[in-house]
């Protein structure tokens, strides 16, 4: 039976919460495992360690097997108490816990799942935040993270042992991502779990700005580029500050504060330069502003709880892959589609040509609800496709080319979008992700940058110009398909375009302003060139079939689309009604403006102006 040290430092904390937090860890496992809660309380009243210590929660015959709640006399900080609860525990998984969080169902019991099938250099197990996920980019394929949050992480006992734990020099904020880079830089692997969450509402609003968190992050990235940088890096931190504390104030006392962090730093600065970590092989410092990370954006899209919505529609969802003879890419993606958040979920993959790519299909079969079909000699990209959506059984469906990648929570995104609007289609952001294949047969790649190439509201004004929705990034409903068909099979580029223009000749899609999959093009300047010219001449063919294309319109719905897609090119554009708008707010121009004509009267009677 597996056993768990449930660390938790408490401060101040709020009781309700904090039941919550203890009733999630208390549901039933399936397999049962042994759970110690380890309760370190940094309070200066020892009265609140007393109450702590009498939470129905935590009393001898509960769902804990040992339950060990301790007084520190002083707030010290957050990974000294995660140290001091772990020198108490003696479990071989050491789950650090912020007290204001709950978990999801099943949480714990995935976490376990995770342990019992990952590698045993994998030293951490990082749960997904509800209702904002930390916008970190990860691999999709391995769930490789560059750090671990400290507000929910499954940690192997043996290698929290082997860093020593947390660095108690940081009070709050930048520990966890110490502590991760020096596991790291130990050959250690850090995976994130976003089917095992929590919720953890840390923001009232979102771009919240937290003073204190504004102090601790940049005590924080100075002290992470004494440790890991190098000298430029160190020069670029002391930059950085100067330049915060001449800017304008966003929260009373803002620049006392970035002075009180420094100073710490200062008095703390030759523990970090005496404890350097150089990089190596397993690991490489990435230091992007004040963050740690590349970060999707949609920082602040809100998830929903499964505790929230206890009866919560999960409609089929079909992912269609096209792939020919590429079994080392067409592997990655169907990780990515194993990875996905979206419990309801099947997957059809249509191999243009002999059957090459079956056995890769089979290494699935346990993980995902897939159907493989060959269509034995090349037919093209676009039969195939119209196979692939003849052959798919779910309500909603979703393209995702064999060489692109879903993050682990593109479906769910979507599917949540389109129920709440009510719309047939959604697409998301993705990352336009330039590489250099090394060896395509084996996906030996360096992705060597990522752009967000397009990220264009609605508009079909602007859909009939060019495409900008790149087809893994889109989710549509069947009826779609089953009124309007599929793709023109003679067309071999752009065939993706002229299925959305006569998708949405009648439907409007919604934007999701949240990065959720990214698809390659080449990095090489001569191959891109080449791929560039084979579309210009697919886009002369692309119009002229649009000229084939008829939609209804009232004039007023012309107007108004035409006057969106004007505003939507021009960097500022006032319209006369604009204007007269903007007068009749103001008195004094109403005022202006209402001699307007009777001033020019008189200048017309006087023969000064025609």
């Amino acid at each position: 039976m597996r056993e768990i040290d449930l660390s938790i430092v408490a401060y101040q904390p709020d009781f309700a919460l904090l039941r919550q937090l203890l009733s999630s860890l208390a549901e039933p496992l399936d397999p049962p495992a042994r759970l110690n809660v380890l309760i370190h309380d940094n309070s200066p009243d020892p009265e609140v360690t007393a109450r702590l210590k009498a939470l129905p929660e935590l009393q001898p015959g509960g769902a804990f097997t040992r339950i060990d709640v301790q007084h520190s006399g002083a707030n010290v900080g957050f990974g000294c108490g995660h140290n001091a609860n772990a020198a108490r525990g003696t479990a071989p998984l050491f789950f650090v816990l912020n007290q204001d969080c709950i978990l999801e169902p099943g949480a714990i019991a995935i976490l376990l799942g995770h342990v019992a099938t990952d590698p045993a250099n994998v030293a951490a197990w990082e749960l997904r935040q509800i209702p904002y996920e930390h916008p970190k980019a990860y691999d999709p394929v391995t769930m490789e993270t560059p750090w671990t949050s400290g507000a929910a992480t499954l940690y192997r006992r043996a290698a929290y042992d082997d860093a020593n734990g947390y660095d108690e020099h940081f009070f709050m904020y930048g520990e966890d991502v110490d502590l991760s880079w020096r596991l790291r830089a130990k050959g250690w692997k850090l995976r994130y779990v976003p089917r095992a969450g929590i919720v953890h509402r840390t923001y009232s609003t979102p771009d919240e700005v937290k003073p204190r968190q504004a102090a601790g992050g940049v005590f924080a990235s100075l002290s992470l580029r004494a440790r890991f940088g190098s000298p430029g890096r160190i020069a670029e931190g002391f930059a950085m500050l100067f330049a915060e504390l001449t800017r304008r104030r966003s929260y009373p006392g803002r620049r006392r504060s970035l002075l009180a962090a420094y100073l710490r730093y200062l008095w703390h600065a030759p523990h970090f330069l005496l404890t350097r970590v150089k990089a190596n092989e397993h690991f490489r410092p990435h230091f992007a502003g004040w963050g740690y990370e590349i970060r999707r954006e949609g920082a602040f899209h809100e998830l929903r709880s499964w505790r929230d919505v206890p009866v919560r529609a999960t409609p089929l969802v079909s992912i269609l892959i096209r792939t020919v003879n590429r079994q080392a890419l067409l592997r990655e993606a169907l990780a990515s589609c194993a990875n996905q958040t979206w419990p309801n979920l099947e997957v059809v993959v249509i191999e243009d040509g002999p059957a090459f790519s079956r056995a890769v299909v089979d290494e699935f079969r346990d993980r995902l609800n897939i159907r493989y079909k060959a269509t034995g000699e090349r037919v093209g990209r676009a039969h195939a496709g119209n196979l692939a959506m003849a052959e798919a059984r779910g309500e909603w469906l979703n393209f995702l080319d064999d060489d692109d990648l879903f993050f682990a929570d593109h479906v769910e995104v979507l599917v949540e979008s389109v129920q709440r609007t009510g719309l047939k289609g959604a697409y998301s952001l993705a990352w336009e992700t330039h590489t250099e294949f090394v060896d395509a047969s084996r996906a030996v790649y360096e992705e060597v940058l990522h752009v967000t190439r397009h990220q264009q509201r609605f508009d079909r004004l602007i859909l009939w110009h060019h495409n900008y929705l790149p087809i893994q990034a889109v989710l549509f409903h069947r009826s779609l398909f089953e009124k309007l068909g599929g793709f023109a099979e003679d067309m071999d580029q752009l065939e993706d375009w002229n299925l959305w223009t006569r998708y949405t000749l009648e439907n409007d899609f919604v934007l999701v302003e949240k990065t959720t999959s990214k698809y390659r093009v080449p990095a090489a300047a001569r191959v891109a060139a080449e791929r560039q010219a084979l579309l210009d001449r697919a886009y002369e063919d692309a119009l002229e079939r649009q000229r084939a294309l008829a939609l209804t319109l009232s004039p007023r719905a012309i107007s108004e689309m035409a006057d969106a897609y004007v505003r939507s090119q021009a960097v500022m554009m006032v319209t006369r009604n604009d204007l007269r708008r903007f007068v009749g707010s103001h008195k004094w121009l109403a005022s202006i403006a209402s001699w307007r004509q009777p001033a020019k009267e008189w200048l017309r009677r006087r023969r000064i102006v025609r």
